[in-house]
């Protein structure tokens, strides 16, 4: 059982919901693609999701959730956002702007 500090933002909050959930854990290697972390997992790729933050021209940030054997259009993100254009945050940026470093980010519990 992951104690308190091991667990992430999402696993916190589903916890204070009483929602069951269940987690897998392994190596981080950034090398690894989200189709081959899928494999390990014993998963089918189309029904594992990374979360990809964006940008949009007006500096506002959106959130999106793709199969990891696809890719974000970020014309069709722009049009569902209501923007002229989306650009994926910098590497760097996404821990201070979500609390999540890259490779395991989620869309709940973000800060």
């Amino acid at each position: 059982m992951k104690t308190a500090k091991d667990k992430t933002n999402a696993m916190r909050l589903l916890d204070a919901a009483g929602i069951v959930y269940e987690s897998y854990s392994y190596e981080p290697d950034t090398s690894l693609s989200g189709e081959e972390i899928a494999a390990i997992l014993g998963e089918d790729p189309c029904r594992v999701f990374k979360t990809l933050v964006t940008r949009g021209k007006s500096g506002a940030y959106y959130v999106f959730e793709v199969p990891v054997n696809a890719e974000l259009d970020l014309k069709k993100a722009a049009k569902a956002a209501s923007e002229k254009s989306v650009e994926m945050i910098k590497q760097k940026e996404l821990l201070p702007l979500t609390g999540y470093v890259h490779g395991g980010c989620s869309p709940i519990g973000m800060i």
